[in-house]
């Protein structure tokens, strides 16, 4: 009996070691006939981290917290630094979001330093 459950371990072994072998390709064919150089005219993107500085934006208020001094924007793409999105961002100077309501249409600056946002102006637009 042990003889047989020897044989049988050992012949699962020789089966299971088999399956993580890469099957053959010396006749497959290839996937693709363009090089990759010619294969698409995408673009490839070159940095995708903003440089320090001040940046113009437009949106629409959507919140406004006084006690922390941050506003939500529904913003449009800030070019250079952000898609088109929903975002909370806090402001060099609380008096700036005096006499602002949520639905008030803005121009803003947004400031970028070391991978940190900042409203570094806002006013209602005209």
């Amino acid at each position: 009996m042990k003889i047989k459950l020897f044989v049988f371990v050992v012949f699962l072994v020789v089966i299971l070691s088999g399956c993580g072998t890469k099957p053959s390709t010396e006749n497959a064919k290839p996937s693709s006939t363009t090089s990759p150089a010619t294969a698409s005219a995408t673009p490839v993107p070159t940095s995708t981290t903003p440089k320090n500085g001040d940046y113009d934006g437009k949106g629409v208020v959507t919140k406004i917290n006084l006690e922390l001094g941050s506003v939500e924007l529904d913003h449009e793409e800030v070019k250079g630094v952000m898609p088109a999105m929903k975002m909370e961002f806090y402001v060099t100077d609380k008096k700036m979001l005096d006499g602002l309501k949520v639905g008030d249409k803005v121009d803003f600056v947004l400031r970028y330093k070391d991978y940190t946002e900042t409203i570094a102006g806002i006013k209602k637009s005209k």
